[in-house]
């Protein structure tokens, strides 16, 4: 299996886990909750939260559990934590025994789901993927530029964060509207996520609250 074959296997995954179950994570306060809150609804004695090589658990995690392992295993880095590229390359060869470097990531980003900037001081312990490179650079320019406006309270308040419409959106390929007001671009991403199993959800709600919070400072 090539590392852009994981790589979709893994973004699809995580999207109907979302899909299933808006409570997915993305971020929590310290590595020893992963286990319970990656999985809420069967943590059992199976769940393992583990070393990434040689890494120390205060800056790289494994949470896994036996299974399909694009469902039940992931890694996750502290946001002030810097190589997050290598430990998720790492994350990569000891959980599924592939050995890839930088260069394969042609096209990717491995990035936080959460901008880490919206991390209060930087010590929650965020999810990372690979991300389209395109896309994860739109999203980072537009919607996480304004939604990592330290005058939101949470950003320097709260440790634990779920999935959202926005990260969906970014996980699944989708560029962003250009703000609150791009209609056509809430249209389209409101008709994706229609067509993948949420439109009882009233998409189009959803992504225009997000975008409105988000850009009212700005």
């Amino acid at each position: 299996m090539t590392l852009q074959a994981l790589i979709k296997r893994r973004q699809r995954s995580l999207f109907e886990a979302w899909v299933r179950n808006p409570l997915v994570q993305v971020q929590v306060e310290h590595p020893e909750r992963l286990g319970r809150l990656v999985f809420l609804e069967d943590f059992d004695e199976t769940v393992e939260t583990e070393k990434a090589g040689r890494r120390s658990l205060k800056n790289v995690a494994i949470v896994r559990k036996p299974g399909n392992l694009d469902e039940n295993t992931s890694v996750w880095v502290r946001a002030g934590y810097s190589s997050y590229q290598k430990a998720w390359l790492g994350f990569v060869r000891q959980v599924y025994g592939i050995k890839a470097t930088s260069k394969d990531l042609a096209g990717y980003n491995i990035d936080h789901l959460l901008n880490k900037a919206r991390s209060p001081n930087k010590a929650g312990f965020i999810r990372v993927e690979a991300i389209n490179d395109a896309v994860n650079q739109a999203w980072g320019g537009l919607f996480e530029r304004a939604a990592s406006n330290p005058e939101f309270s949470a950003n320097q308040k709260r440790y634990r964060r779920t999935m959202s419409w926005i990260i969906s959106a970014k996980l699944m390929d989708q560029a962003p509207p250009r703000g609150p007001g791009d209609h056509q671009g809430i249209a389209r991403l409101a008709q994706f996520f229609s067509r993948n199993g949420l439109a009882a959800d009233n998409p189009q709600q959803g992504i225009t609250e997000m975008l409105r919070f988000a850009y009212r400072f700005r």
